[in-house]
C-alpha cells in the first residue's frame, strides 16, 4: 500500500520539485536584471537608528528587545502544539522550519536589537528567512499541490540565507529584498487567487493584514513613539505584530479542516 502511494505521489512530488526551483529560478534571474539596471542596494546605515532606546535595568534599548518575548512566545505555541495542528505526514518538515524559524528569529531579533549592527542584522533576518520558507511551502501545499511541503521548504530557506550571505560577503541586499518580497507577493496571489484545499484561509488572510501593518509600525517608528509620548516605539509594536502574525498562522493549521473538492 505503501508502495502504491510512493508510485501514485512520483509525478506530484517531480512536477513540485521542477515547480520549486522554476520559483527559485525566476528570483535569481529577477535579482540579476534589478541588479544590472539599478545597481547594488546597500543596507542603509539610519536603519539601526531605532527611537526606543531606553534601558531597563542591564537590557539596553528594551522596549525593541523585550518585545520580542511575543515572537518567542509564538514559537513556544508551535512546539507545545506539534501533535495538535492539521498537517500530513509530508508537512512535518516545513512545520518544523517553521516553528524554529519562530524560535530562532525572537533570540535572533533580540540579539540584533540588544547592539544594533549589520553583523548582528544577519541573525534577526536569517531565521526570518526561514519562517518565509515554511509559509511559502505550506501555502503552496495548500493552494497548489501538497507534494510542494515535502519538496519546497528547503529550497525556499537555501534562497533565503544565499540572499543573507550575498550581502553579508558584497553589501548587496538586493537578492534577499527579492526574496523577501517575491514571497509575499506570491502569498497574496494564492490566497487571492487559488481555492484552498483547507478550511478556516480567515486567519491567513488575517496574517497578511498583519504584515501590512507590521510594515507601516517599522517606517513610523518615530512617529509613533513621539505620538504616545515615548510610551511605545512603531518598532515595538512591529514585534508584537509579528507575534499575532505567527499566532495566526498557527491557528490556521490549528483549526483548517479539508474541504470537499469541487465538481465541475
Amino acid at each position: 500500500m505503501a508502495a502504491q502511494e510512493r508510485a501514485a505521489n512520483g509525478p506530484n512530488v517531480a512536477r513540485a520539485r521542477l515547480q520549486t526551483w522554476g520559483l527559485v529560478g525566476i528570483a535569481i534571474v529577477l535579482f540579476a536584471v534589478l541588479r544590472f539596471v539599478f545597481g547594488p542596494l546597500p543596507q542603509d546605515p539610519s536603519y539601526h537608528l531605532f527611537a526606543d532606546t531606553r534601558l531597563c535595568g542591564p537590557i539596553p534599548r528594551a522596549g525593541d528587545v523585550l518585545s520580542n518575548l511575543s515572537i518567542l512566545a509564538a514559537g513556544v505555541a508551535g512546539v507545545a502544539l506539534w501533535r495538535r495542528v492539521h498537517i500530513e505526514p509530508g508537512e512535518r518538515a516545513a512545520y518544523a522550519l517553521l516553528v524554529a524559524g519562530m524560535l530562532l528569529t525572537g533570540v535572533g531579533s533580540a540579539y540584533y536589537h540588544w547592539a544594533p549592527s549589520d553583523a548582528r542584522l544577519i541573525w534577526d533576518r536569517l531565521p526570518m528567512s526561514f519562517v518565509l520558507a515554511a509559509m511559502v511551502a505550506l501555502v503552496l501545499a495548500d493552494r497548489v499541490d501538497p507534494a510542494f511541503a515535502r519538496v519546497g521548504w528547503w529550497p525556499f530557506a537555501l534562497l533565503g540565507a544565499a540572499g543573507l550571505l550575498y550581502w553579508a560577503w558584497s553589501g548587496d541586499l538586493l537578492l534577499y529584498l527579492v526574496m523577501r518580497v517575491g514571497a509575499g507577493v506570491l502569498i497574496i496571489c494564492l490566497c487571492l487567487l487559488r481555492r484552498g484545499m483547507h478550511s478556516h484561509v480567515g486567519w491567513l488572510i488575517a496574517a497578511l493584514a498583519l504584515d501590512m501593518a507590521m510594515s507601516a509600525s517599522e517606517r513610523l517608528d518615530r512617529e509613533i513613539f513621539s505620538a504616545t509620548g515615548g510610551l511605545v516605539s512603531g518598532h515595538n509594536i512591529k514585534h508584537l505584530l509579528a507575534g499575532a502574525l505567527l499566532g495566526c498562522l498557527l491557528m490556521w493549521l490549528l483549526q483548517r479542516k479539508p474541504r470537499a473538492p469541487v465538481l465541475g
